[in-house]
C-alpha cells in the first residue's frame, strides 16, 4: 500500500470547509483529540532515520503505522505505508517498548476527514499551525488543490513529526 498526498499550510480552515461543502464533499469523521506517538529505536538513533513508526491514539484504540522513505514530485509525497487498527493503544505502546522502541516525539491534533470525489481531504489543527492534506490518486490531487482554491498555499514537504520537533525546540 502506498500513501500519495500533498500537505498545504493554510490559515483559514473555515474557508476550506465551506469550499468542500460547495463542491459536494462529505464529512466522514471528526476527531477532536488524536495523539500521535513517533517511535525511535533504543540505542540506535539512526535505525528509523528515513522511516516512521507511529502509534496514533484515538480513545482507547488507535492505529499502528509504518511508513517507508518519502519521495516528492512537485510537492506531492509518495511512500510505502503499512498500517493496522489497534484495539488497546496502551498495550500496543507497552509491546513496542518491550521490543526496544521508545517514544521520541508526541503531538496532538484535531482532524476532520472529508471525501471529495474519492480523495481524502484532511483538515488539521495542530499547536503549530493549520494544514490541509489531500490524499489519494496522485493524478487527481492537483485538480482537487485547484478546486479547493489552494493553489497559492505553501506546500509542506516536512511531516508533522519534523514540524512538531522544530516547534518544540528539538532537533
Amino acid at each position: 500500500m502506498y500513501e500519495t498526498e500533498v500537505k498545504l499550510a493554510t490559515g483559514d480552515l473555515a474557508a476550506v470547509r465551506a469550499r468542500l461543502a460547495a463542491l459536494g464533499a462529505r464529512l466522514k469523521e471528526r476527531v477532536e483529540d488524536e495523539s500521535d506517538l513517533q517511535f525511535g529505536a533504543k540505542g540506535d538513533p539512526e535505525a528509523l532515520a528515513d522511516q516512521v513508526l507511529r502509534l496514533r491514539i484515538i480513545g482507547e484504540g488507535g492505529m499502528l503505522t509504518w511508513k517507508g522513505p518519502a519521495a516528492f514530485e512537485r510537492g506531492v509525497k509518495n511512500r510505502e505505508e503499512l498500517q493496522t487498527t489497534v484495539a488497546d493503544a496502551v498495550m500496543m505502546r507497552q509491546i513496542l517498548d518491550r521490543l526496544g522502541y521508545h517514544v521520541r516525539l508526541e503531538y496532538t491534533k484535531r482532524r476532520e476527514y472529508w471525501d471529495l470525489r474519492g480523495l481524502t481531504v484532511s483538515l488539521d489543527e495542530l499547536p503549530f499551525g493549520t494544514f490541509v492534506e489531500v490524499e489519494g490518486d496522485g493524478s487527481r490531487i492537483e485538480q482537487a488543490v485547484l478546486d479547493l482554491g489552494l493553489e497559492a498555499a505553501a506546500r509542506i514537504e516536512e511531516g508533522y513529526p519534523q514540524l512538531a520537533a522544530r516547534w518544540l525546540g528539538q532537533k
